[in-house]
């Protein structure tokens, strides 16, 4: 720990900066241990609990306090609501509540974290190593891991707080730290970019705090560094969100817009809160409460509005994405949803599509085999994204069918169609998984032998046949088709065998090729009787 120097003796302001940059990347560790242990413990749960966070915005805005408190992160919370949002899973009023709440959470995080406990960090600190490396059960290891982080924080703030001290009698610090104080933008602009290289606006108030305790920096310096860093707090959910949906970003940068307006608004007022307030400002926590007040008053102020300014942000970023791109969904007409007959036709209609796109990709898999060609692996992950997002819409248009008056005949088509959806889900995935091997395997300069090639290219033509007999199959219950893709299971077991057998001859011979790839060739093998499985389930089902 810091030692304080004997009168007479300096220290180098190289020397402070060094120990003062360790202890703020040990604090950041530490906020990052906190957050992937609660998620790795808890996330399933978090996120549950902000799906259900729609009864209400005041319902939404206690959610988001209490998963932020967890996750000691609110770019974390807005991820987990863009996500949410886009699916449709969350309004867009709720989410915008959700991170006002999660902006509080951050305040009441940094109340806990800004008490002097240093002593106390060495005891969590060991506890959560021990319990962190002994223990065997999941969510006890995960705790582990936050009290490990917690401890982290604490010794860290501890050692910004020390480090620290000797620069209160720098004369060109507070030449600086004067010019800045005077130079508001500047400041805010400056605090707001290491808040977002750092990404986490957590830290940047602790540390704050930590250089205002140690009487490095005064109280309106201070306040301008609390607003700089909530103002580049934001910035990092609106750079994560960039490639999110249009309903993502209008959370993050709705959440941008509260709180850009509040602090640079806050600015002319500043000197007059100093002199209200003079007394309360002397105290070490002065500035985690101005951090607090600061973000209950945005809450204050924009909370009983969400929903008028989700409105105003769906005009002010409208979704383009809906002309320009082609819908994932063609033919599930929500307008028929009254009349089952035709919506389950049209779903029909839809799930005939699947298996062109599954085709695809199994075209990109060929040519990873046969020529090592890696341009067709992004297209078997976009077909794979679009056909996974294709199916979930198929799922809640065929949910929201089942919910009307409908006939058991109706209803046993219904649960056909959700089965079929289920195996051509499940052959998309392998077919991803498949690709993603050799992906692998060409990175690792691994080559398959010609014999085990040429073995491998012909169980993936008779996966394509049969794949496209499988809709046909379906759809007209043609028993001649069912009992050709019965003998081509046959076969392609059959095939997969004799496969096995010449492979481990190959290894017996010590040929380099066979080695270098014995792991995927059998992982393919695997992965084909599989998909062939779920081919030969969906082929027996009647829509």
């Amino acid at each position: 720990m810091f030692q304080v120097l004997p009168e007479g003796i300096s220290i180098s302001s190289t020397a402070i900066l060094v120990q003062i940059l360790g202890s703020v990347a040990l604090m950041l560790w530490g906020i990052r241990l906190i957050r992937t242990g609660m998620m790795r413990a808890f996330g399933g749960s978090l996120r549950h609990a902000l799906g259900v966070a729609t009864n209400g915005r005041f319902m939404s805005f206690g959610v988001g306090v209490l998963v932020t408190v967890f996750v000691q992160s609110s770019t974390a919370t807005a991820m987990i609501v863009a996500s949410l949002a886009a699916k449709g899973m969350v309004s867009a009023p709720a989410a915008l509540a959700v991170m006002l709440g999660a902006d509080v959470g951050t305040s009441i995080a940094a109340q806990v974290l800004s008490f002097d406990l240093s002593v106390a960090s060495y005891v969590l600190v060991f506890i959560g190593f021990f319990a962190h490396s002994q223990c065997t059960d999941h969510v006890r290891r995960q705790l582990g891991r936050c009290v490990l982080g917690l401890g982290l924080v604490l010794l860290a703030l501890s050692l910004v707080r020390s480090s620290s001290t000797p620069l209160r009698e720098s004369a060109l610090l507070v030449e600086i730290l004067t010019t800045l104080e005077n130079e508001t933008l500047l400041t805010l602009f400056i605090v707001a970019a290491i808040t977002w290289l750092v990404h986490s606006s957590l830290a940047m108030v602790l540390l704050t705090t930590s250089l205002f305790v140690a009487g490095v920096i005064p109280v309106k310096m201070g306040m301008l560094m609390v607003l700089g860093a909530n103002i580049g707090g934001t910035i990092p959910a609106i750079v994560a969100t960039m490639n999110a949906s249009i309903a993502g970003k209008r959370v993050a940068i709705g959440n941008a817009v509260f709180k850009l307006t509040v602090c640079l608004l806050s600015i002319p007022f500043l000197h007059l809160v100093v002199e209200w307030l003079a007394p309360y400002l002397q105290t070490p926590g002065a500035l985690v409460n101005f951090h607090t007040g600061l973000n209950f008053l945005i809450a204050a102020l924009f909370l009983p509005w969400v929903g008028v300014f989700a409105r105003l942000f769906e005009r002010m970023i409208p979704d383009t994405s809906q002309q320009e791109a082609t819908p994932l969904a063609r033919y599930l007409d929500r307008s028929l949803l009254d009349s089952p007959t035709l919506a389950l036709a049209s779903a029909s209609r839809e799930l005939n599509r699947i298996p062109d796109q599954i085709d695809d990709s199994l075209l990109a898999l060929a040519a990873t085999i046969k020529s090592d060609d890696l341009a067709g692996v992004e297209i078997a992950r976009r077909n794979h994204t679009t056909i996974s997002s294709t199916l979930d819409l198929l799922k809640f248009y065929v949910s929201d069918v089942t919910r009307g008056d409908i006939s058991e005949e109706e209803s046993s088509r219904a649960m056909n169609i959700m089965l079929l959806s289920s195996n051509l889900r499940h052959v998309s995935d392998l077919v991803l998984n498949a690709v993603i091997l050799c992906e692998a395997r060409i990175k690792d300069q691994a080559r398959f032998s010609n014999e085990g090639k040429q073995e491998l290219l012909c169980l993936v033509n008779i996966i394509q046949q049969s794949l496209r007999l499988t809709l046909v199959a379906a759809l007209q219950g043609d028993t001649q088709i069912r009992k050709n893709i019965n003998r081509q299971r046959k076969e392609l077991d059959r095939l997969v065998e004799i496969s096995w057998q010449e492979h481990f001859r190959r290894l017996s011979d010590n040929n380099p090729s066979a080695v270098t790839t014995s792991a995927v060739h059998g992982e393919l093998l695997r992965d084909f009787a599989r998909i062939f499985y779920h081919i030969h389930a969906a082929s027996k089902v009647i829509v």
